[in-house]
């Protein structure tokens, strides 16, 4: 009965992955943003040393809002 039938070319699945691609790829983003993340926190808390050392800047101030521990007298507005 089937040789009847008109055979239909198979398209490929749109929803199959290698999923082996994907997890590399995705561990390597989630790393990258993560390191990035750390490096983006230790520049904020460099900058702040660096304008607590020379003078009363408004970016120090704004750093001193955001990290109270880096306030003169340990902390406090």
């Amino acid at each position: 009965f089937s040789a009847f039938l008109p055979t239909v070319p198979q398209e490929p699945d749109p929803f199959h992955y290698d999923y082996d691609t994907v997890q590399t790829v995705g561990m390597t983003l989630a790393t990258i943003l993560f390191l990035l993340g750390i490096l983006i926190i230790i520049s904020k808390k460099v900058k702040c040393r660096k304008a607590d050392s020379r003078s009363e800047s408004p970016t120090c101030k704004s750093c001193k809002s955001e990290l109270p521990s880096s306030a003169p007298g340990g902390g406090g507005v």
